[in-house]
């Protein structure tokens, strides 16, 4: 038998209508503000994508360091397969602070996305002072976020001219791959190697702060141990010397 359907020009369909149209209007309502933690856990996670990013960038100016010092000090026979790896080492690297770029571009994005929800969502706060709070803390995240994103553009733009400074002796031991040659570029690789390593510490700095406000913005709280109260620490040592077993006798 099949089932009656509603005639939607009977009384029953006329009231059924304007409720249906509520129920959904509630839930669209309730679904924009439950996105806001949401954009947040996303621009947090941006941020630790970010950090990773930046960490595989550092590990790869490690192996093209590597790579050119055990050219330069350390040649074989046939400097071929020696200069071969210097030369995939800096490809990799060059792939690297590209992919750590477009993943700046990502992580602005969607902290603008988050932003932007805030707006909007911190506008319908009835009251004043809870207002004022949200919008102090909008503030406070907000500069937070500018002073990573001077910091990421600040590591990024000393990332490009180290890589150059790599192509450039690059291409000079492709012109002259002999011994004459390696040691013409002796003192410049050792340069570059001092030069990588401060390079390095400032990219170890920027991985460590997306951590650390990538964490901040999640919505997954780290749980800090409580400091044991004396009076139990106390009661702990007094209970351990109760039970530990007497002294064996002679």
């Amino acid at each position: 038998m099949k089932a009656e359907t509603m005639n939607k020009n009977s009384p029953t369909a006329f009231y059924a209508w304007p409720a249906l149209f509520l129920v959904v209007a509630l839930l669209l309502g309730a679904g924009c503000r439950s996105t806001g933690y949401r954009k947040s856990d996303a621009a947090g996670k941006s941020l630790s994508t970010a950090a990773a990013e930046v960490q595989a960038e550092s590990r790869a100016i490690d192996a093209t360091v590597a790579a050119l010092n055990d050219l330069v000090n350390q040649p074989a026979t046939d400097l071929k397969p020696q200069f071969r790896r210097f030369s995939a080492a800096l490809k990799r690297l060059v792939a690297a602070a590209e992919q750590t770029e477009k993943r700046g571009e990502f992580m602005e994005e969607k902290n603008a996305e988050y932003f932007a929800v805030w707006d909007q969502e911190v506008a319908a706060i009835n009251y004043g002072i809870v207002r004022e709070q949200s919008e102090n803390r909008r503030a406070e995240v907000t500069n937070r976020f500018h002073s990573i994103k001077s910091r990421y553009e600040e590591a990024q733009a000393v990332v490009r001219p180290l890589i150059n400074y790599f192509s450039d002796i690059q291409t000079a031991l492709s012109l002259d791959l002999t011994s004459d040659g390696l040691e013409s570029v002796r003192s410049i690789v050792n340069n570059a190697d001092q030069n990588s390593r401060k390079v390095q510490m400032a990219l170890g700095r920027l991985a460590e702060e997306l951590t650390a406000s990538s964490t901040s913005m999640s919505s997954f709280a780290l749980r800090k141990p409580q400091p044991q109260p004396e009076e139990s620490r106390i009661q702990v040592r007094d209970e351990a010397s109760t039970n530990r077993p007497p002294p064996n006798e002679p």
